[in-house]
Parts: C-alpha cells; structure tokens; sequence
C-alpha cells in the first residue's frame, strides 16, 4: 500500500493509518450502536402493534356488548310503547264504565236515602 500511495511512502503515513483505523473502528462501534437501537426499536414497534391488536379485540367486544345492550334496551321501549297504546286505547272504556259505576252508586245512595227517611224518619247522622 505505501508503494502505490504517495502519503504512506512519507515518513507520517503510519499515524495517518492508524488515525483512519481508529476512525474506522469508531464508525464501526456506531453502526454497531445504531444497529441495537434500531433492532431495540423494532422491538418496540411490535410490542406496540400486539398491544393495539389487544385494545382493537377489547374494544371490539365492548362495542359488540354494547350494541346487544342497545338492541335489548330498543326492545323493552317497543314493549312498553305497545303497553302504552294498549293502556290509551283500553282507558276511555274503563272511564265509561266508572262513571257508570259512579252514577249507580249514586242512584243506590238516593235509595238508600228514600228508606231511611220512610222507614223512620232517621237521617244521616
């Protein structure tokens, strides 16, 4: 090498190569560095995408619990929405009947009434 390079042929070209060794060795020890963070950070990246996966899975379920909650809580209005039309439509019957029942119990006081004053002259007291 020091045939072919006139730097080595000098007297200094054996601390220019020793310089560009070391030089050399310390590219090597950070490539080597760079190498185990990059790798340190692969691991990282797939630690990272697993956990995403579980919180996808977990996150998925929780929506699936909740849309069936959603549906069942869709149902009991629908139920109670028919109850509620069937109470509408079953109360102007029972208001009849009451105010029936009402105008009877009143026609039953009123006879009442009349006996009590024809059989003595009693009166409510």
């Amino acid at each position: 090498m020091s045939e072919r390079c006139p730097r080595y042929r000098r007297g200094g070209g054996g601390e220019a190569a020793l310089r560009a060794r070391a030089e050399a060795a310390g590219y090597r020890r950070l490539l080597r560095a760079r190498a185990a963070e990059v790798e340190a950070l692969r691991g990282a990246v797939g630690a990272l995408h697993r956990r995403l996966e579980g919180l996808r899975d977990r996150r998925s379920g929780e929506v699936a619990k909740y849309q069936e909650r959603v549906a069942e809580l869709e149902r009991e209005i629908s139920e109670a929405e028919a109850e509620m039309l069937r109470c509408l439509r079953e109360f102007p019957a029972l208001l009849r009947l009451r105010m029936a029942l009402e105008a009877e119990i009143a026609a039953y006081r009123e006879m009442l009434e009349g006996e009590e004053l024809r059989m003595g002259g009693l009166g409510p007291p």
